[in-house]
């Protein structure tokens, strides 16, 4: 009888069957995390022209990474962090959006920036053109008025303007003989100083004088005729002042004599002339 209660006391003190151990924690997906960094990034960039580019790409790989995270952190999966992988995934996609849509709105600018620019070369190309052609116009007739202004006014009749100067033939006359006993005219010429500096007739005016189409010589006189002064054509004369010239000239014959001034500095400019009938 004294087995029994110590049987009682053993069958209480016997240890019971320990149950199954707690699952270990699963570590979260690798490739969640990089999905995720990648998509934050991606669409960063994607607003900022150029770098965008970039941007679509990490966006590529981003989705990838993503995926495969949504994949290992399945229920059965060995990874955790499914909600991070989702959110990458849905970064990842907005990025590539973004990116095109940003894309898309800069190259519709740049085509509306280069349509406007070649819009507004064309109208200043043919207003040039309208111009040019209206400026051409104008100057064929602005020519052809000139040369036949010019035409009209080369010869001018006794007097009129050569370059600064104003000049008027006032007459010829006989005038006596020279040193070697031959007949002259002497012209006598009034003239206006309308240049900046003093000057003389004969450094402002190129003379002439013909007979029979032949120039006559300049006379030299023993004796100086009435009204002859041999200084009249050296003489300085002041801007804005008048002065006159007289010239003697050895005639060959008695017919009409053409007196004709050019201005010194003028080349094929204006000429005044005059014929005059020798008394």
């Amino acid at each position: 009888m004294s087995d029994e209660p110590q049987k009682s006391y053993q069958s209480d003190t016997t240890p019971q069957s320990q149950g199954t151990q707690p699952a270990a924690a699963k570590k979260v997906s690798g490739m969640a995390i990089a999905g995720l960094v990648l998509g934050i990034i991606g669409v960063i960039f994607s607003f900022i022209p150029i770098i965008n580019n970039a941007a679509f790409v990490l966006g590529i790989l981003g989705l990838i990474f993503g995926i495969v995270g949504i994949r290992a952190s399945r229920a059965d999966g060995p990874k955790s962090g499914r909600g991070l992988s989702i959110a990458a995934v849905v970064l990842c996609v907005l990025a590539m959006v973004i990116t095109l849509v940003m894309q898309q709105a800069a190259s519709n600018a740049i085509d509306e920036a280069t349509s406007s620019v070649s819009a507004s070369l064309s109208s200043e190309t043919s207003d040039t053109s309208a111009s040019d052609s209206s400026n051409t116009s104008d100057s064929s007739n602005t020519s052809d008025s000139s040369d036949t202004s010019s035409a009209s006014d080369s010869t001018l009749d006794t007097e009129g303007d050569l370059g600064d100067y104003h000049l008027k033939i006032v007459s010829a006359t006989s005038a006596g003989a020279d040193y070697n006993g031959k007949d002259t005219v002497m012209v006598t010429y009034e003239w206006t100083n309308n240049s900046d500096e003093a000057t003389s007739f004969a450094t402002a005016f190129m003379p002439y004088v013909y007979q029979n189409g032949v120039s006559l010589d300049t006379a030299i006189y023993t004796q100086s005729p009435a009204g002859y002064d041999p200084q009249s054509e050296l003489s300085q004369v002041q801007p804005g002042s008048s002065s006159t010239a007289t010239v003697g000239y050895t005639l060959d014959d008695s017919s009409p004599v053409q007196v004709e001034v050019e201005g010194l500095a003028l080349y094929h400019g204006p000429k005044v002339t005059h014929t005059f009938q020798l008394s």
